[in-house]
C-alpha cells in the first residue's frame, strides 16, 4: 500500500496528511501564514510522523492554489499569496525529504479527487472550485486536461457579462470577479452565508455561474459538474438555481444539460487529489 505524503497549500489555510489506499490520516490544518514559512510546518509535522513509527512515504503530492507548472513541479506566479513566483516544489521535496513530488493547482486535484473518488461514475466529468478563486478541473474520457501551458480549466477568466468591475487578470466580465467567495463579500460587505439566505442575491449569483458553466458545457460536453470550495456549502438552493438556469442558457442544447452536484468530500478531497498526482512517480 503506497503512503503519500499529502500537501495543501492554499490562500487562506494550508493542511497537511498521510494518505494511502485506505483514506486520509492524521490532517492537520493550519492559517496560511506568509508563503515560504508553510513549509516548516510540513517539515515538522513529517519528522514527527516518522518518529512515532510512521512508514515513510513513498512520494509527496502537493495542492497549490495558484498556476503550477506540472511537468517541473514549479509554481508559476503568486495570485492571492505573495512569496512562491517561481518556487521549485521537487528540489524543496528532495532536500526536506529525499522524495520525488508531484504538484498541481487546486482546481484539477480536485478534479482527480472527484474522479476517482467521488462515485460519480463517469468519465466526463468537471470540478469547479468556487472559494477564493473560481478555477475548473476538466476530466475528459477519464483522463485531465492539462493543456500546453497547464491552464487548460481557467474557467474563472472566461467572461460572461458586460460589467466594469476590474479581475484580477485585468480583464472585466470575468466569472471569477462575479462569483468567487472573496470578491462576492468584498462587494457587498457580507458574509457569504448572510449573501446567499437573499433569494434575489442567489438568482443573480446562480445566473452569472450557470453561463459560465454554460461556456465549460459547449466546450468539454460533461456529464457531470461537481461544485466545490466554500461558496458550494450554499448546496442544493445553489445547485437548483443554477441547474434551472443552466437549463434555460442550454434551451438549444438541452441534451447537454449535465449533472450540477456538490463535492461530498470536506478537508480530505484535495488530499486524495494530490495522491493521485504521485501514481506515476513509485
Amino acid at each position: 500500500m503506497a503512503t503519500v505524503l499529502t500537501v495543501d497549500i492554499g490562500g487562506t489555510k494550508c493542511s497537511v496528511a498521510i494518505t494511502d489506499d485506505d483514506g486520509v490520516h492524521d490532517l492537520r490544518e493550519w492559517p496560511t501564514v506568509g508563503s515560504l514559512e508553510n513549509l516548516d510546518h510540513v517539515r515538522s509535522y513529517y519528522a514527527e510522523y516518522l518518529a512515532t513509527g510512521g512508514s515513510p512515504a513513498a512520494a509527496v503530492g502537493v495542492c497549490f492554489g495558484g498556476p503550477v507548472d506540472f511537468r517541473s513541479s514549479t509554481v508559476k506566479r503568486s495570485v492571492h499569496v505573495p512569496g512562491w513566483q517561481d518556487f521549485d516544489f521537487s528540489v524543496w521535496s528532495r532536500e526536506a525529504f529525499n522524495l520525488p513530488v508531484a504538484v498541481d493547482n487546486d482546481a484539477k486535484v480536485g478534479a482527480l479527487a472527484e474522479f476517482h473518488h467521488g462515485g460519480h461514475n463517469s468519465q466526463d466529468l468537471i470540478y469547479v472550485t468556487l472559494s477564493t478563486g473560481v478555477g475548473a478541473g476538466v476530466m475528459s474520457d477519464g483522463r485531465l486536461v492539462r493543456g500546453v501551458a497547464n491552464e487548460a480549466g481557467e474557467l474563472g477568466h472566461t467572461r460572461v457579462r458586460d460589467d466594469p468591475r476590474i479581475c484580477s487578470c485585468g480583464r472585466t466580465g470575468c466569472l471569477e470577479r462575479l462569483c468567487s467567495g472573496y470578491w462576492i463579500e468584498q462587494d457587498n460587505g457580507k458574509p457569504a452565508a448572510e449573501l446567499f439566505a437573499d433569494d434575489d442575491f442567489l438568482a443573480d449569483y446562480a445566473q452569472n455561474l450557470a453561463r459560465g458553466l454554460t461556456n465549460a458545457v459547449l466546450l468539454y460536453n460533461p456529464s457531470v459538474i461537481v461544485l466545490g470550495g466554500g461558496v458550494s456549502r450554499v448546496g442544493s438552493r445553489l445547485t437548483d438555481s443554477v441547474t434551472d438556469t443552466l437549463r434555460s442558457e442550454l434551451a438549444s442544447w438541452q441534451h447537454l444539460l449535465p449533472i450540477i452536484t456538490t463535492s461530498r468530500f470536506d478537508r480530505d478531497g484535495v488530499h486524495r487529489g494530490a495522491k493521485e498526482l504521485t501514481r506515476d512517480l513509485f
